[in-house]
């Protein structure tokens, strides 16, 4: 349900909300292993984030060649929902900021997972869809790094993107909120507090964040202005 505030928080899921990442992780070595394919440590930065289109365009030209796309996916995704079935679960201290904020801000899910896979994590996992609007690779025409999916969301919720932080764990995901013209605080879920260097803010755990810190950095551009 849309809520009439005059500034959301803008959640991505992945590594965010839910703690999904070792799933993938798991799934995608398999599917590397049974076609003999070696990854290097450095190989695995550029998969986080992706749309699953993108991420199979990147796996079928650089990796694993001549074979079936159609039968590739399906088998991953049969996989991967085996394993997330018993597995996922929400980041640490995830829900207790949630009922914090969700009293001040309005909120949503901005993904680059298929609203598919989505809704079936809804319907047979522990993670509820507390959100509104949900942006998935589905609603959009470019996924991240492309600003579409975030300047979408603060569309639909009638609120400026200037008015909108962005939670992200990713190099692309930071990259897509920053070109959106968000504020942006990096969690260090996936990624090492470096590599996430262009965010407004980086956190490690949840509890580090107040009502006070997000005021600050909403209106830090405006202090300098």
């Amino acid at each position: 349900m849309k809520k009439d505030f005059e500034k959301a928080i803008l959640f991505d899921f992945d590594g965010v909300v839910a703690n999904s990442e070792p799933s993938y992780g798991k799934v995608i070595r398999k599917m590397f292993k049974k076609h003999n394919v070696s990854l290097k440590s450095s190989d695995w930065a550029e998969f986080r984030g992706l749309s699953r289109d993108v991420f199979f365009n990147i796996v079928l030209e650089k990796y694993i060649f001549n074979t079936n796309r159609e039968l590739l996916e399906e088998e991953f995704n049969q996989t991967l929902l085996i394993e997330m079935k018993d597995t996922i679960s929400y980041i640490p201290r995830f829900l207790e900021f949630y009922n914090l904020v969700n009293k001040h801000f309005s909120t949503a899910l901005v993904t680059s997972t298929s609203s598919d896979l989505m809704n079936w994590i809804f319907k047979n996992t522990k993670i509820v869809n507390n959100f509104y609007p949900v942006i998935t690779a589905d609603n959009v025409d470019n996924t991240k790094p492309h600003p579409e999916p975030y300047l979408k969301a603060a569309k639909i919720l009638n609120i400026p993107i200037s008015n909108c932080i962005v939670i992200e764990d990713s190099v692309n995901g930071v990259k897509s909120a920053k070109k959106s013209g968000a504020k942006v605080i990096g969690i260090t879920t996936g990624f090492s507090s470096l590599e996430l260097q262009n965010a407004d803010l980086i956190i490690d755990f949840y509890n580090e964040l107040t009502l006070e810190k997000l005021d600050i950095l909403l209106n830090k551009g405006e202090n300098n202005e």
